[in-house]
């Protein structure tokens, strides 16, 4: 109980410290709102004559007084914009419609026949013919040798397939052998292990 009162005095003696506000200063005293009405208001509307442009200039001065445009920016309305009479429109010949396209007679778009140049008619007609081909010595004993080689590495290469597929058979075999002998062997646990080891319990 003792540590708690310890507490409450010090708060006491803050409390005590602590100086009290300073008043308030008084406000200045504001004019009267009939004063305010009196006066003239800031912004005016300039007049301008009855006429139908004076109130067009009107109705424009008051669109950028609220719009906020410059004078020298021109804001047009559709309004301003005068229409021709319906007499001028009737004077006036419509252009006649040009045709970009031509029409075609029947609705069947007529096929274009492509002229085939005369070098590539006469090579078709030398492929047609049937000849004899001719042949040099030494290219005919070359292309032979190229082919002698490519039989040779074909051989080669089925060769070392063959050995790879013995040597997996092999691997396969000996891994099923190990497989059975691996059952076998725990089989043969198991067995002893109930024959010995579920008496002992």
């Amino acid at each position: 109980m003792g540590l708690f009162s310890k507490k409450q005095d010090k708060n006491k003696k803050e409390e005590e410290e602590i100086p009290s506000l300073p008043e308030l200063p008084s406000l200045p005293e504001l004019p009267e709102l009939e004063s305010i009405e009196a006066q003239e208001s800031p912004y005016k509307l300039p007049s301008f004559p009855t006429t139908p442009i004076g109130n067009k200039f009107a109705q424009n001065s008051i669109k950028e007084a609220i719009s906020g445009t410059k004078r020298g920016e021109e804001v047009f309305n559709a309004d301003d914009f005068t229409f021709p009479a319906a007499e001028e429109l009737q004077m006036m010949q419509r252009p006649l419609p040009t045709r970009l396209t031509r029409e075609i007679s029947g609705g069947e778009i007529p096929l274009r026949k492509t002229r085939i140049p005369p070098q590539f008619v006469e090579a078709e007609k030398r492929i047609r013919e049937i000849a004899p081909v001719f042949i040099r010595i030494d290219k005919f004993q070359e292309s032979l040798r190229a082919f002698e080689k490519a039989r040779e590495k074909i051989r080669e290469i089925e060769k070392l397939l063959g050995n790879v597929q013995k040597l997996k058979e092999e691997e396969e075999r000996e891994l099923g052998e190990w497989e059975s002998e691996l059952q076998a062997i725990k089989s043969g646990i198991e067995k002893i292990n109930e024959d010995i080891f579920s008496r002992i319990e």
